[in-house]
């Protein structure tokens, strides 16, 4: 025997001695892309089997007298990604375990964290001030907008997990958009920052409560504060002001609300001068504090979510989806076309291996990849919610 072969023999006669289970090798990946596409849609039976399950009937005759049926399954099934955590053999035939929820395996976070370290998820970044003012306060308020901006890019971009640009500022009249080449964002998600006024978003600052003794006190501080500033040929100030700060993401091809989250925050009292002033320090701490744990929130709940790249269009060569080099995706990479009008919720219909696809990257841009069948059926439809997601 070999030296090379005779070193596992020994390890695993040694892990036997010590009382250690012996974990059997995992079936390897299967080389045909068709076992695999099979694999993945098999399991997605599997895991929509585990739920519950709905069947609605209809039936109806046309003019002509001809009878009509069609029958709906759908299944109540969460898929929390396509994450293939290995392959397996059952009387099924070739199937695999995914990440799905109410079916073992539970999440699996070395896997979440794999798929977050290949690939990051690109959004453009828009701001809004909701809050109506003038003058020095308007400008005080897009001071803070932009700070908040710039400390939110910085920080997402040094986490790895997302990638945020500009918006694309498209042209208002059809002939400047054609001098100026000016395309869309397709990006796949939006993420919107906004400063809204008090009770915005049903958010109210939390006020600590005073008896009438204590605000008949301020009022008459605030009385005596201003006669002396009048005497002194002191700057006016302007009294604590509370907001509220908002940060939404949302799919931009469904224009659906995937994650939004609000906070509470007092703009301190301050002199109301013609110059330019730079913003409280206390103000900074506080919105760095929210940034921080919007951030941790973000990664924790899009931690497992599918990473799904829309299709944008069709040419020669196959289909055009919105993720590319920015994003992580490269050439080779195998990815998952599903049609989310039917999948995964109506897996468990005849014709729903219609609906699925397995497909190669082979040619990569910044923002845009195109991608090419490798498995799936002969004739798909043109129509429906298309998307790519690594598996």
């Amino acid at each position: 025997m070999r030296p090379t072969r005779l070193i596992p023999a020994l390890l695993a006669v040694s892990l036997m001695a010590a009382g250690l289970p012996v974990r059997a090798a995992e079936p390897p990946l299967p080389a045909d892309p068709a076992k695999r596409l099979q694999a993945l849609q098999n399991a997605l039976i599997n895991a929509a089997m585990d739920s519950q399950t709905r069947v609605r009937s209809a039936a109806w005759i046309d003019g002509s007298g001809k009878l009509h049926e069609n029958t709906r399954i759908t299944s109540d099934m969460k898929v929390r990604g396509v994450r293939v955590l290995s392959y397996n053999q059952d009387e099924g035939g070739l199937s695999a375990n995914i990440v799905a929820a109410g079916k073992t395996p539970a999440r699996s976070d070395e896997v979440c964290k794999a798929t977050e370290q290949k690939y990051r998820r690109e959004a453009t970044l828009e701001t809004a001030l909701r809050i109506e003012s003038s003058g020095t306060e308007r400008y005080d308020w897009t001071m803070l907008l932009t700070q908040a901006r710039g400390r939110l890019v910085a920080q997402t971009g040094a986490s790895g997990k997302w990638l945020l640009t500009d918006p694309v500022r498209m042209p208002e009249n059809d002939y400047e958009r054609q001098l100026t080449g000016a395309q869309p964002d397709r990006v796949p998600y939006q993420m919107v920052l906004e400063l809204l006024p008090s009770g915005g978003s049903g958010v109210e600052p939390v006020r600590p409560t005073r008896t009438p003794s204590q605000q008949y006190a301020q009022k008459a501080a605030e009385i005596s504060r201003s006669v002396v500033d009048y005497f002194n040929d002191e700057a006016p100030r302007r009294a604590p002001m509370p907001f509220v700060v908002r940060l939404s993401v949302i799919e931009r091809n469904s224009q659906r609300l995937l994650w939004q989250d609000a906070a509470p925050l007092f703009f301190p009292e301050s002199a109301i001068r013609h110059t330019t002033q730079p913003l409280p320090s206390g103000l900074i701490v506080e919105l760095d504090r929210v940034l921080h744990r919007w951030q941790d929130q973000l990664d924790t709940d899009f931690g497992c979510r599918p990473l799904q790249f829309n299709v944008v269009q069709e040419n020669a060569q196959g289909w055009t989806i919105n993720g590319g080099q920015r994003a992580g995706v490269q050439l080779g990479d195998q990815l998952l076309l599903l049609n989310r009008e039917h999948l995964p919720s109506r897996i468990l219909e005849p014709d729903s291996a219609q609906h699925m696809a397995l497909v190669e990257v082979v040619s990569v841009k910044n923002g845009l990849a195109t991608i090419r069948k490798l498995a799936g059926p002969s004739s798909m439809p043109k129509v429906g919610d298309w998307v790519a997601t690594p598996f």
